[in-house]
């Protein structure tokens, strides 16, 4: 157990640090491996594969995310908003080129090979997407001459357009409500709520369609 006197950058890191959601978080990670040995064998089979393909792909992927997940829990605020930047830009490049040089899967063009490795660019472009919105709203609601607000609806169309060109309407969903939810946390005034709320029934139709 680290002091509180202990300033090192560990102790400092152990008593900040929401230790509920940690635990909360790697719960779910084990939690995920189980669920992963439990249902994934009869699929693996079925393609040919080993029994626990999957399943040992999971840990094997678990081992860097969760060290990548504890470095970045070092950063400070400013760090990590740098980060989401850069993450977020290189995201959308590959987001745009995923349509063009991705691989094709029942109509879909969702993966792109990389050094071998097959990236999902929409799943590292989630986290980058949600802390820069987060980092916007709260811009705008710190001083409302800065369009934080317009800023955060444009990137929004922007990532909705590349998930339905590939298509993928599952990850549409899940972002647009993302971000709806953070909007209304922020403080979005009843008018925009009824007409955002009508805006995405009606894309939620469009994309489906």
């Amino acid at each position: 157990m680290q002091s509180r006197l202990d300033k090192s950058p560990v102790a400092t890191w152990w008593w900040t640090i929401d230790r509920w959601f940690l635990a909360a978080f790697l719960s779910l990670m084990g939690l995920g491996i189980v669920l992963s040995f439990a249902a994934s064998p009869a699929v693996a089979e079925r393609i040919g594969l080993d029994s626990f393909h999957f399943a040992t792909r999971q840990i094997i992927f678990t081992v860097p995310a969760l060290g990548v997940m504890l470095a970045v829990s070092f950063l400070d605020s400013r760090e990590i908003r740098r980060m989401a930047l850069i993450m977020l830009c290189l995201m959308l490049v590959l987001m745009v080129a995923v349509l063009y040089i991705g691989v094709e899967v029942k109509g879909a063009r969702r993966w792109v090979s990389l050094a071998g490795l097959s990236i999902q660019p929409s799943e590292f472009l989630k986290p980058a997407f949600v802390i820069m919105c987060a980092w916007l709203f709260a811009e705008h609601k710190r001083q409302p001459d800065i369009p934080g607000n317009l800023f955060a609806m444009l990137l929004l169309v922007l990532v909705v357009s590349l998930l339905v060109a590939q298509p993928d309407l599952g990850q549409t969903m899940l972002t647009t409500g993302t971000w709806g939810i953070m909007f209304f946390m922020a403080g979005l005034p009843w008018l925009w709520i009824v007409a955002l709320g009508a805006a995405g029934i009606g894309g939620v139709f469009a994309a489906y369609t």
